[in-house]
């Protein structure tokens, strides 16, 4: 297997009007193909920083960054358009992109068909459930076909309930897809969650 994220020597410091803040020190993982990596942390810890820096939105103070392959990114809320069904709601990557082709559309058809939201595809963000909204999401992710996913806290705002349920969506459809994925959380349970399956496949 290659790597699909190395990230060696990773600092970043801030500079504010009362002076240097460092948010991340000697940070070093790699990201392997097919792996699923959790960075676990409190709020404020530098854990969205370090996606910040994979997708190019920030330049790290020092360090290393080699991504092999393209990010797709999903955030901590579903960023829905109330106005677009959940169809247009899923391509609006690929318009914005200008890759709405025949062979991107039958990826979505197929996708929204695995994962049992082709009958929802006519219907409004407002008409389903937190969880279905979360799956909406990770599929509009995948829409664009990256080849590395960065999940950012993807069910802080679901009840526990939901947010069960939802994490084995997320990570079904990651695994059955082959994609590569880091998440971060600050949530314990959810990082134990996630590790507990990697160690039932091992089985």
């Amino acid at each position: 297997m290659k790597d699909m994220v190395k990230i060696s020597n990773l600092n970043q410091t801030f500079y504010t009007k009362d002076g240097e803040l460092e948010v991340l020190k000697n940070i070093n993982f790699n990201l392997m193909e097919g792996q699923i990596l959790t960075i676990l942390g409190p709020s404020g810890s530098g854990k969205s920083t370090i996606l910040n820096i994979l997708t190019k939105l920030l330049k790290p103070t020092s360090g290393d960054v080699i991504i092999n392959g393209k990010i797709g990114y999903m955030f901590q809320k579903d960023n829905l358009l109330e106005w677009r069904n959940i169809m247009d709601n899923i391509t609006i990557g690929l318009e914005i992109q200008k890759k709405k082709t025949d062979e991107a559309m039958k990826r979505v058809e197929r996708l929204l068909k695995t994962y049992d939201l082709w009958e929802f595809r006519n219907m409004y963000p407002k008409e389903l459930s937190g969880g279905m909204r979360q799956r909406v999401a990770l599929i509009r992710t995948l829409a664009v076909a990256p080849d590395i996913l960065l999940l950012d806290e993807p069910f802080s705002a679901l009840d526990y309930q939901t947010r069960l349920l939802v994490s084995d969506d997320v990570y079904r459809i990651i695994k059955n897809e082959g994609k590569s994925a880091i998440m971060v959380t600050h949530d314990i349970s959810e990082a134990i969650w996630y590790k507990v399956q990697l160690l039932i496949e091992m089985v």
